[in-house]
């Protein structure tokens, strides 16, 4: 009789708490076979970072503060399944790799939602529009990681230091955010000691899209400087892209555009990346997905190189919120020698490998398992 006077009184001081406050755990799981060949190394492996999405835990909630008026935060962190540990997050930041995905604290209201601390950059939301979705297999993501492009469902689209505001009317949303980076104090150059103002790592960006129906279409902006203490150059890189998505019932088309200036501060190192993709419903539930990008990197000097990238993978659910999935996806390097690679930064200059040869197609094949929770 007193365990359960003490559940009662306990049941009683807590329910005010969740009564004026929503907290929920979320998460997703997501665990694959892969072998093939990554630049002519063989591999065969349990892996977590090009299957369907990263694997990822996460805390969010929100109180009601009255008058319309509610405070909310988000603190997620992502990590390998095969191995446990956390996926490292900006390394510019000092301390332990905790909640490198997203963590934020904010007010939304009727004017939307301001939120600081760190955040999904506008393209991130860019695989809304690709075929396979933006996972580390995807077609889009293989390519702009490569070339160093910052709108893609990956690391370089997750800025620390920044604040966020975003809103919707009807069938139009935005975003808008600032991010100081991580570097706020000068920094004295060791070649010449000049000295590095503390905003060259300043970046910004916005987006704005269009949903209604089976249509959707999207614009995405970046700003990214660098600083003098960049390999390449200090110049500022300037990024835009367009995407749309049709969904006609027996398949949903859907297709992107982008543009890199001085990508990664290098003056007049230009990108260009087209991409189509397409879902296909099958027996039902089931998904049939593709994705083809093409790209041409046109350096500041010297020949310019057209990587592109293919994936497939099939997506079979078991409930909403589990699907077993397989894929294959390949990228091809246009010829591109090691030697080339390396004076581009698009591989690393101690690879081993002999200058004059060529790298090697990658090929991927991935078997797994996605929940979600």
């Amino acid at each position: 009789m007193k365990k359960l006077v003490a559940l009662a009184v306990a049941g009683a001081l807590a329910a005010p708490v969740y009564a004026q406050s929503n907290i929920q755990l979320y998460g997703v799981l997501d665990a694959n076979f892969q072998y093939g060949d990554s630049m002519g190394n063989d591999f065969f492996m349990i892996n977590s970072t090009s299957g369907t999405g990263g694997p990822r835990i996460g805390v969010r909630g929100e109180e009601d503060l009255g008058s319309g008026l509610k405070a909310v935060f988000l603190l997620e962190q992502g990590f390998n399944i095969d191995t446990g540990k956390s996926v490292e997050g900006d390394s510019s930041a000092q301390g332990n790799d905790v909640f490198t995905r997203q963590a934020y604290a904010d007010l939304k209201g009727s004017f939307g939602q301001l939120t600081l601390g760190r955040h999904q950059a506008p393209g991130y939301y860019i695989y809304e529009f690709e075929g396979i979705g933006g996972s580390g297999a995807s077609a889009l993501v293989q390519i702009n990681n490569f070339l160093g492009l910052t709108i893609s469902t990956r690391e370089k689209a997750r800025w620390s230091n920044s604040a966020l505001y975003s809103g919707s009317y009807q069938s139009v949303s935005w975003s808008a955010i600032y991010s100081a980076g991580n570097n706020e104090v000068d920094v004295i150059r060791p070649t010449d000691g000049k000295r590095i103002d503390h905003s060259d790592d300043d970046r910004f960006g916005f987006s704005v899209k269009y949903a209604s129906g089976p249509l959707s279409a999207t614009a995405i902006y970046h700003n990214v400087k660098y600083n003098a203490l960049n390999a390449l150059g200090d110049e500022t890189q300037k990024e835009w892209a367009i995407g749309a998505a049709y969904d006609f019932g027996m398949v949903k088309l859907m297709g992107t555009y982008q543009q890199g200036r001085d990508v990664l501060g290098q003056k007049d190192r230009d990108v260009d990346v087209w991409q189509i993709g397409a879902i296909i419903p099958v027996f039902g539930t089931n998904q049939l997905r593709l994705s083809y990008t093409h790209s041409e990197l046109d350096p500041a000097h010297g020949k310019s190189v057209d990587p592109q990238t293919f994936s497939i993978a099939y997506l079979h659910f078991l409930s909403k919120r589990t699907f077993l999935y397989g894929g294959y996806t390949q990228t091809d390097y246009d010829d591109l020698t090691w030697g080339r690679g390396a004076q581009l930064a698009l591989v690393p200059s101690n690879s081993g490998y002999d200058v004059n040869k060529k790298i090697e197609d990658t090929n991927i094949f991935f078997l797994g398992i996605r929940h979600m929770f």
